[in-house]
């Protein structure tokens, strides 16, 4: 039985297509994360089946302006709530005789800064320079402590670079799109920066192939990578913009490209290493190319 939250969010709305491929069928959960009583209604409510409760725990509060300008609302969602959120599923599948297992959404940002040309492997040292990371890096930690106490499956799920169609416009790939078509390139912020870029449809596909690992080594409460593992320069994801929407202007536009600085918590590179992701799954982490990405997501507005 397969429950998650977040399903509006620009990952978690390709989430249901994902698992109807795979030929699987899940819940997606209504109740907001500070709702805890609304959401123990709605467990309550719900059929069990088999032995087994996942639950991917996507939802968040993702925007990094949004949590730098309300540091505890962050924590109080981010941290607090999903704590809330995991335990009150862990008391429900317990409650149904399931094995409970949780798939948490982090991110490559909880990372420390790294040298120019690396890739992160999971064991690298962490410290995340955002608030949003930081929040997330806080509740890999609560996690951890109670999937140990309480004794439920754990993996964390490091997503690194997320893009795709119909982003909300505080994320990059939108931001970009939105400047080309407004001929608006002076003064982007990180323009030299190095992001590792993944569809958030195949983000979806992976979180669902690290869902089905029935190892309970697995279960521990380490962390995975959900990367590319490919450098790419925001400069150069501009530039594919830039082809797709003013092919003709090309020349003329990335010369106007000028770099800003980047937020004083931003980091020059950050790519991650898929190894284990790719030991875990046998899969490659990515499907689609990120030409494909950014055309989609101008033909989705």
């Amino acid at each position: 039985m397969i429950l998650y939250n977040g399903a509006t969010g620009g990952m978690g709305r390709y989430l249901e297509p994902t698992l109807r491929e795979r030929g699987l069928t899940a819940i997606a959960l209504k109740a907001r994360l500070e709702s805890r009583d609304e959401l123990r209604r709605e467990l309550a409510s719900l059929p069990s089946c088999g032995t087994e409760a996942l639950l991917l725990q996507l939802a968040a509060r993702v925007s990094v302006p949004a949590c730098e300008a309300d540091p505890e609302g962050a924590y109080r969602t981010n941290v607090t709530h999903v704590r809330e959120t995991v335990l009150a599923f862990v008391e429900w599948a317990e409650s149904r005789g399931l094995r409970p297992r949780v798939l948490y959404v982090s991110s490559g940002h909880v990372y420390a800064g790294t040298s120019r040309g690396s890739r992160i492997l999971e064991r690298a040292a962490t410290a995340p320079r955002s608030v949003y990371a930081r929040s997330k890096l806080a509740a890999e930690q609560e996690l951890r402590d109670h999937a140990a106490h309480r004794g439920f499956g754990l993996l964390i799920a490091r997503v690194f670079g997320l893009v795709g169609p119909r982003q909300p416009q505080h994320y990059v790939l939108p931001g970009l799109i939105r400047r080309v078509r407004e001929r608006a390139l002076r003064g982007i912020p990180g323009l030299s920066f190095v992001r590792d870029y993944l569809d958030a449809r195949d983000v979806c596909h992976n979180l669902v192939a690290l869902g089905a690992l029935e190892s309970s080594s697995a279960w521990s409460g380490d962390a995975v990578n959900i990367c590319s593992g490919e450098g790419v320069e925001l400069r150069d994801v501009l530039r594919l913009a830039v082809r797709a929407l003013r092919p003709e202007d090309e020349g003329e536009l990335m010369a106007e490209a000028i770099e800003a600085p980047g937020r004083p918590d931003d980091v020059p590179w950050i790519v991650g290493d898929p190894s284990r992701f790719v030991a875990l799954t046998s899969l490659e982490p990515r499907r689609i190319p990120l030409e494909h990405t950014i055309r989609d997501a101008i033909a989705a507005g």
